[in-house]
């Protein structure tokens, strides 16, 4: 999050500076999807995903930088209803978390979360939003709808895109 609001402020500053090729854009993508009811054996969970894009585009609409994060949120409750979660707790984006967020020993690559979603904004500089969404994906399973499949990301990024591709597309909207 911190890369986010950085770049953002760069790109303010190259603005306030009368540089009028450069602009920032921020976007972002929320879902409820992964949300679960309780049942009498287990828990239910409201989780919300708010996926956040800041994005630097230069006059011709190329991506000169971009970071992508994630806030992940969930909170638990019993089937009466009533939150079990610490309310206290101050939850942290993916890139906060950064190893501790346990994805690499479950990805096939042996890759963080944090360290996909940079090989997949590397791979974005230099590109147009059009050529970003023009990606090739395939489906690997249900929570996998939309994995690259392009010889530059698919050692790199097992994570599905779309949700990111459509965050950065927010951002080129609401580029200044």
């Amino acid at each position: 999050m911190k890369k986010v609001l950085i770049l953002t402020l760069v790109a303010v500053l190259l603005a306030g500076c009368g540089s009028t090729s450069v602009k920032t854009g921020l976007g972002h993508n929320i879902s409820i999807a992964k949300s679960t009811d309780a049942t009498a054996e287990e828990e239910g969970a409201a989780q919300v995903d708010t996926i956040m894009a800041a994005v630097t585009f230069d006059s011709k609409g190329k991506i000169l930088g971009v970071q992508i994060d994630n806030a992940q949120v969930a909170v638990n409750f019993d089937a009466a209803g009533k939150i079990t979660s610490d309310k206290a707790s101050q939850p942290q984006t993916k890139v906060e978390a950064g190893d501790n967020y346990g994805m690499k020993k479950k990805s096939s690559i042996g890759k963080e979360w944090y360290e996909q979603i940079a090989d997949l904004e590397k791979w974005m500089v230099g590109k147009t939003v059009d050529e970003v969404n023009a990606m090739k994906v395939k489906k690997v399973d249900e929570d996998h709808p939309a994995v690259p499949d392009i010889a530059d990301l698919s050692s790199k990024v097992t994570i599905s895109v779309a949700d990111y591709q459509a965050a950065v597309t927010e951002a080129l909207a609401n580029a200044r």
